[in-house]
Order: C-alpha cells, then sequence, then structure tokens
C-alpha cells in the first residue's frame, strides 16, 4: 500500500466527514511533532478520539470507523491508487511555495499528470468565464488561449461547459499545456460530455482537486474550487460572465491573493458580459488583445528573475563567509543556511554541520533557539521544521 497517499486519504476522509478541520488536524501534528501526515495516520487510524472532541466529532468519527471506506481502506489506497492520482500536501516539497502564504489553502491536494506545470518557473493564466457563452466569448476565449499558450504559458481553468472548455480544447489544440482544477474527485468526470477532454488533459497537462476520490460534484463545492483556479495563476482573464456568474468569485478570490484580474470588453447590451462591465467598474484591467496579458506575465517574470539573482547573490556570500570567516555570522545568516539545509528533509546533527559547513558549536546554539520558537521539533535524534499554523 501506498503509504504517502493513505496518509494523505485518511486526513481528507476526516475533514470531508466533519470529524477534524484541516487546521486541527495541523495543530494534531504540530503538538505531536509529527513528521508528515502519514505519521499522522498511522498513529490515529485506529484511535483518534480526543478529550476535546465535541459530541458532534465523537459521532462523526464512530460512524467513520464504521463505515465501508475504513472497513475496506487498503483496497480503497489501491483502487484511488490505480486511477493514476497522486497526492501532495503542505508539508511537501511539492506543495508550490507561492500558496503557503495565501489564506484558506487546502491542505491536501490530489493530481493526475504533469506537477511540473505548477513550477514557480512557469507562467500561468486562468481563462474562466460563463457556461453559456455568446459566438463573441467563445471567440475571445479560444484566441487568447490559443496566443497565450504559443508564448509558453499554461492555461489554467475548471473544465465546466462553455468558457472553460474553449480555453482547454484550444490550448490543447495549439500544442500548449493546461491546468484543469476539478470540483469532484478524481476519479470522476465533470461534466460527463468532457470525458475525452479529461483524459487529455490527465495525459498532456494537470488536472488538479482538492476533493477527495469518491466525491460528487456538488454546487457548493464550485465556489471553494475557484479559490485554487486564481491561487495557482499569475493572473485571472475573465472573458465573458454574467451579473450572477460563479466567474465573479473567482475574480473576487484573485483580487484578495493579489493576482492580477483582466477583463475583456463586451457590448453594454449583452446580459453574458454584464458581469464584465461590473469587473470593469471596480477597477479589473481591461484586456483587448493577449499582448496585454504577455506585457504583465514579463514584468512577473522580471521580477522572479531578480529574486533568483539574489537569491544566488546571498547564497555565494554566505558559503564565502562560511570558509573563510564563519565568526563573521549573524544569527540570521546562521538560521538561513540551517533552514536551506531543511529542504533535505529530516536532518540529524551531525548531518546538518556536514550540510552546513558551519562549526558545531553555531548549529547547536542556533537549533536550540529555532527549537525555542517552535520553528523546528526533535523526533528521535533527527530534527524536523515544524508546520506553522
Amino acid at each position: 500500500m501506498d503509504e504517502k497517499l493513505a496518509g494523505d486519504l485518511f486526513c481528507s476522509l476526516l475533514i470531508a466527514r466533519h470529524i477534524l478541520p484541516a487546521r486541527k488536524i495541523r495543530s494534531i501534528v504540530e503538538e505531536e511533532k509529527l513528521p508528515s501526515l502519514t505519521a499522522f495516520w498511522q498513529k490515529h487510524r485506529e484511535d483518534l478520539c480526543k478529550e476535546d472532541f465535541t459530541a458532534d466529532q465523537k459521532e462523526n468519527w464512530n460512524k467513520f470507523i464504521k463505515s465501508d471506506v475504513y472497513l475496506r481502506f487498503e483496497q480503497y489506497v489501491s483502487y484511488v491508487s490505480s486511477k493514476g492520482i497522486r497526492s501532495f500536501n503542505l508539508m511537501d516539497p511539492l506543495y508550490p511555495k507561492y500558496m503557503h502564504s495565501l489564506p484558506n489553502m487546502p491542505l491536501i491536494l490530489y493530481y493526475i499528470g504533469d506537477i511540473a506545470l505548477l513550477s514557480e518557473r512557469k507562467s500561468r493564466v486562468c481563462i474562466v468565464g460563463t457556461r453559456r457563452p455568446s459566438a463573441y466569448g467563445r471567440r475571445v476565449s479560444r484566441e487568447f488561449s490559443r496566443k497565450l499558450a504559443a508564448h509558453d504559458v499554461v492555461i489554467v481553468s475548471g473544465m465546466a461547459r462553455g468558457v472553460d472548455t474553449c480555453a482547454h480544447e484550444e490550448c490543447l489544440f495549439s500544442g500548449g499545456k493546461t491546468i484543469a482544477v476539478m470540483p469532484c474527485g478524481l476519479d470522476l468526470v465533470y461534466p460527463k460530455e468532457n470525458h475525452e477532454l479529461f483524459h487529455r488533459i490527465a495525459s498532456e497537462g494537470l488536472i488538479l482537486s482538492e476533493l477527495v476520490p469518491g466525491t460528487e460534484p456538488i454546487r457548493s463545492y464550485f465556489p471553494a474550487r475557484n479559490r485554487i483556479l486564481s491561487a495557482i495563476s499569475d493572473a485571472v482573464l475573465i472573458t465573458e460572465a454574467g451579473s450572477m456568474s460563479g466567474t465573479l468569485h473567482t475574480a473576487s478570490f484573485a483580487a484578495a491573493q493579489g493576482r492580477e484580474v483582466f477583463v475583456i470588453p463586451s457590448i453594454i447590451y449583452s446580459e453574458t458580459a454584464e458581469g464584465n462591465l461590473s469587473l470593469l467598474k471596480d477597477g479589473a484591467t481591461c484586456a483587448t488583445e493577449p499582448e496585454d496579458i504577455l506585457a504583465f506575465l514579463a514584468h512577473v517574470a522580471f521580477f522572479r528573475e531578480m529574486e533568483e539573482i539574489r537569491d544566488t547573490c546571498m547564497k555565494r556570500v554566505l558559503d564565502e563567509k562560511v570558509r573563510n570567516s564563519p565568526e563573521d555570522l549573524t544569527s540570521g545568516e546562521i538560521r538561513t543556511i540551517l533552514m536551506d539545509s531543511f529542504s533535505c528533509g529530516q536532518m540529524k546533527t551531525d548531518e546538518l554541520i556536514k550540510e552546513s559547513g558551519l562549526p558545531y558549536r553555531m548549529v547547536i546554539s542556533e537549533l536550540g533557539k529555532m527549537e525555542l520558537e517552535g520553528l523546528i521539533s526533535k523526533e528521535g535524534n533527527k530534527y524536523v521544521l515544524t508546520i506553522r499554523v
């Protein structure tokens, strides 16, 4: 059995069945100094009820341990794995760093396909809109998707009918890469008519969902899905949206997350574009050609490059200090070096000394401070980074 996947699935089921919220799971992991969600599952899979559980939580736990999915958990994990579904959580290096600082991000995400499309080095634009676009809306969605994809921009959307489907299809037709974020478990296809599109994206792009496999799509999941669409994108493009369109949720999330919102202008009498006009009045950026978005992405790429150059220069300076004058290192610099070493995972003291190149006394002194501050914890003879809630 894939124990990494099993740990994530177990925690997802606790969240889905209202036994524990994600924040509480993270809190327990931190309090118990567990190195992973897999360790949480291994410790609590048979006995989870705690003194501070409410009556409802206890009742939900008791129902869960009598359920078919719990009693046949090993078969369930095998079923999920057989569908090509994999997972990552906030404790994993795979979890995008740019999502860590955003509020209300999923503890666990499931995926099928090329996870490298979430890399910080990739430019991503979310194209969304109404499920019933006009001929104008379809044309604009396809044209922007095609031209952005031609510049190696990854197209993100929700695989819904209408604008989403147009964006995904045109991107793939143009040889580009696309990401679909689903409002259901990844063992299901929604909408059903996009069965072929789903499998093509799974093969050539990436499909994501925070929902545990087996979860049917229901209306309440759609707004939550939209926050992930904007979170993984550098910008959001609204091509056509009515006044009550769920697409407006995506625009709101994007603005709250610091993502740029672009809107296609339309005829003022068009009911399918009332949302566009409202967003433009509220200060969204008007986009009349793909170059408007490409120019914005060029600025984003420039600042990313500058950050990489700065980080490289800082590393060079620190490496030189470690070699020639370690006594001149500040506490903050020592901590930066140690935190970089922790990217390898759990570390013993002698491994940290070897990896960092720092003197023993410096490492021990800084580790003590970091442990007191709750940044790291000790599991056996190894130090691990602590999850921050």
